[in-house]
């Protein structure tokens, strides 16, 4: 009874802690994931001599960096872009569109479509006045849908801001956080943490080996496509959907969108080819490649890791992709070793760093 109830209060004070902190704990937990990723690297500056604050700041740097760095190219890249597209609107509005060559050969609509092209886009000052109606009928959607991405956006920055902030005490503290961390570890979990302690750094860091690597590799094979297709900027929309296979979604999204910007010039054949290559190369990619290297790192199976990508990117979003196969390691762990016990115990140091 009385182990009973030293084992129920810290797993009480646990949840009344997560529900007070739980718009935070995102935060919390991608910072503890970046701080295992990269970790290594934060050690081997220490070890060459180092100051844990100036490493700290350079690994910070180093992240907000690798991942800010596109988005400005990207948005460099794209001032140019718009200014020629909005060229090209200003000719068109006074000059018209003349209709595309395809609408016509559209079965059952293309005879009241191409009707609809001449009375509204055909003649000058059509799409100015085409732009001007639209805009005018979508003004309330559009004002409420700007309030609520205000508000998202100042959201996530907070919470990015925060899961730095996180990541920068890690960075100083990480020793004494991994010492209080072992020492209550092992006292809720004294036969499972052993094994917990170890399988957690390699999953999280195989499942990040694993999606930064197809990352980079559909980057290319899907760069390489898109000027094989003649798709403008091919460089430019490689690296965009390199940092897009990074999200669940991200590499269809931008393939399909690139495909219809080659149908929207008239490029049916080569569109259709590069998505009819994007799906057959992200069914791969998805289904084998990606679940094979995930679970290199902690010897996992091809289904475990399959099915603890599925599910915990459907059930926890983003951060799921290393929930899943970690929870897959910890339960292959445990039925390899026949039960839940520590293969070796765990040594906790004496005198741990001071959290200032």
């Amino acid at each position: 009874m009385r182990r009973t109830v030293h084992l129920m209060l810290p797993l009480l004070f646990a949840a009344a802690l997560a529900l007070l902190l739980q718009h935070f704990l995102g935060s919390i937990a991608w910072a503890g994931l970046l701080a295992v990723i990269t970790w290594p690297l934060h050690a081997r500056l220490v070890a060459r001599g180092w100051r844990p604050l100036a490493s700290a700041s350079f690994m910070l740097a180093l992240l907000i960096v690798s991942f800010v760095g596109p988005s400005v190219l990207l948005f460099h890249t794209l001032s140019y872009e718009l200014a020629a597209l909005q060229r090209m609107l200003v000719t068109f509005n006074e000059t018209g569109v003349p209709v595309p060559s395809w609408l016509a050969g559209l079965p059952m609509v293309a005879e009241p479509a191409v009707k609809w092209w001449n009375d509204h886009l055909a003649v000058p000052g059509g799409l100015n006045a085409l732009i001007r109606t639209t805009v005018g009928d979508f003004m309330p959607h559009l004002t409420d849908a700007a309030r609520i991405w205000g508000s998202t956006i100042l959201a996530n920055a907070l919470y990015l801001f925060l899961t730095l902030l996180t990541l920068f005490v890690l960075y100083l503290h990480g020793p004494a956080v991994m010492h209080y961390l072992d020492r209550a570890g092992a006292r809720l979990m004294p036969r499972q943490y052993g094994k917990l302690r170890r399988v957690l750094p390699l999953s999280v860091r195989g499942t990040a080996l694993g999606l930064g690597s197809i990352a980079i590799l559909e980057g290319i094979v899907l760069g390489i496509a898109y000027w094989i297709a003649g798709a403008p900027a091919p460089v430019l929309l490689g690296v965009i959907t390199g940092y897009m296979a990074l999200i669940p979604g991200g590499a269809p999204l931008s393939f399909t969108m690139v495909s219809l910007l080659l149908f929207g010039q008239g490029h049916s054949a080569e569109a259709l080819g590069l998505f009819t290559w994007g799906a057959v190369e992200l069914f791969l990619v998805d289904k084998f490649i990606r679940p094979k290297l995930i679970g290199h790192a902690v010897n996992l199976p091809f289904l475990a890791v399959l099915f603890g990508l599925l599910g915990g990117v459907s059930t926890l979003g983003v951060i799921g992709l290393f929930v899943g196969p970690l929870m897959m390691a910890i339960l292959f762990g445990w039925l390899r070793d026949g039960q839940p016990q520590m293969d070796a115990p765990l040594v906790l140091p004496r005198h741990p760093e001071r959290i200032e």
